[in-house]
Order: structure tokens, then sequence, then C-alpha cells
């Protein structure tokens, strides 16, 4: 197993370094004690936020979609931190501040300034937005499905997380695994609502598609939202791993439908800050 751990590390390193169009902020996997495989991004733990990206190798995927309370234990106790807040993930604009475990809502995006609480966000393909203060007085995560991305989830995000006390400009932004502009085929009339709900600008999000349909970048929107938004353009980091080309490694709905199970994208703030 030790073995088939560094070739993937190899094939994520090889793409960053492909693709020097934005910052992976460090992006990796890696293997725990209890033999998960999970990603971390070197941005996050140079703030000093406690955070994961699970892949196949860690809690069920199935129970990640299922019964997130339960993968929310095994994620907790693998973190040592003391309890986890999830949604009920809508595809909308709405967020919700949390101050304890459990289901905290129907929204997709998340808050909180509990220390210890670890904020679970689920993706089979969308992009999960892991976004935390470096002075440590919140953390937060957009769940940016293309709906949700036009209902300007990760702004509404970061807006709340600037009510609660943070300085938009300390914010570290990090856009997990999630189906790439290369791979994310969408119709004419996904691309004429983005266009309608976002503005004009929006026309640099698509690029044609060898199918003829146009290929939706929901790296780029986010990206560009976030900065919208205020937060400097070196503190927001992509990832670069599409989940439909590592199918292998994360959930993608496009490749399995209905059967696709979810990984989980978790950030929290550590006990000790």
């Amino acid at each position: 197993m030790a073995e088939i751990g560094i070739v993937v590390q190899e094939f994520i390193l090889a793409r960053m370094v492909d693709d020097p169009a934005h910052s992976t902020g460090g992006f990796r996997l890696e293997r725990l004690a209890n033999g998960w495989q999970v990603g971390r991004f070197a941005a996050l733990e140079a703030a000093g936020l406690v955070h994961l990206v699970t892949t196949r190798q860690g809690p069920d995927v199935q129970q990640v979609r299922h019964d997130p309370a339960a993968a929310g234990r095994e994620i907790v106790d693998v973190l040592g931190l003391e309890d986890a807040a999830f949604l009920e993930q809508v595809h909308g604009g709405e967020v919700v501040v949390c101050e304890k475990g459990g289901c905290a809502g129907f929204a997709d995006g998340l808050v909180t300034v509990v220390k210890g609480l670890v904020l679970i966000g689920k993706s089979g393909d969308c992009p999960v937005i892991l976004i935390g203060d470096r002075h440590g007085r919140a953390v937060g995560f957009a769940h940016a499905s293309w709906r949700a991305t036009v209902a300007g989830i990760t702004p509404a995000v970061v807006r709340r997380m600037v009510d609660l006390g943070c300085a938009v400009g300390d914010l570290v932004a990090c856009i997990c695994p999630s189906v790439g502009p290369e791979c994310y085929e969408v119709g004419e009339e996904v691309r004429a609502t983005v266009i309608s709900g976002i503005g004009p600008h929006a026309v640099a999000f698509f690029r044609p598609g060898s199918g003829g349909k146009p290929h939706f970048d929901l790296w780029h929107a986010n990206t560009d939202a976030l900065i919208r938004a205020g937060v400097p353009p070196q503190s927001i980091h992509v990832s670069g791993v599409c989940t439909l080309c590592r199918n292998d490694l994360f959930p993608s709905h496009r490749r399995e439908r209905d059967a696709a199970g979810r990984f989980a994208a978790v950030i929290a703030l550590p006990l000790d800050r």
C-alpha cells in the first residue's frame, strides 16, 4: 500500500507543475497512522488551521454520503477534536453559523468560531472551498456546485466570516479536488443561466469542448468570486485535481451517477489556539 501512496502523490505533484495558472496551496496526499490517505493544503497548515480532504482510503464514501454523523465521529477521533457539524447541502446560497455538532440545517455554507468543532463538507464532484482566518477567528466552507456558485455561495461565506470579526485580507481559501474544466461539460442552458446570474464576465468561465458543448470552469468562477469578495489573490489556492479524472481516489457523480458516494472536506479551529 505504501507504494500506491507514493505513486499517487507523484501524479498529483506532476499536475501541479504542469499547470502554473494557479497556486495549489501545496496540496498533497499523505498517509495517516490509521491507514487513511488524505489530502492537505500547506497554505492552511501555515495558517494553523486543522483540515483534511478524505479519499476512498478513509471513512467509507457511502457513509460520508448517507451517515455524515457517523463519518464525522471517525474524523473527529482522527483529528483529536471535540465534535463535527455538517449540512444537508441543497445547491443554494444560504450560509449557516453553527456552535455545536450535528446537522446544522439546509444550506451550502457553514461557518463557526468554536474551537475544536469540525465542519464537514461533502462532495462527489462539486468544489468544496475551505476558508480559514490566519488569526484563528473563524473557519468555514462553501459547497460550490454550479447552482450554488450562481447563487453566490462563496462570497456569502466570506461575508459571514467578516460579520464574525474576520478581516477579509486575513482569509485563506483553498478549492478542494472537484471536477475540472477539461471534464465538466454542460449544456447551453447552463451556460446561459450562469452568465445571466453572475454577469457578463462569466463568459470567461467557459471554454469550447471537443463534443460541441461548453466546458464550465468552476475553479475559475469561484476564484473570481473570492477575489471580488476581497480575498487577496495570493491567498486563494486550487488543488488542481479533477475528481472525474481521479475517480480511483475520489467519488464522482458524473462517472458513477446515483451510486456515487461522497468524500469529505473538513476544516476546524484547533483547541489550543
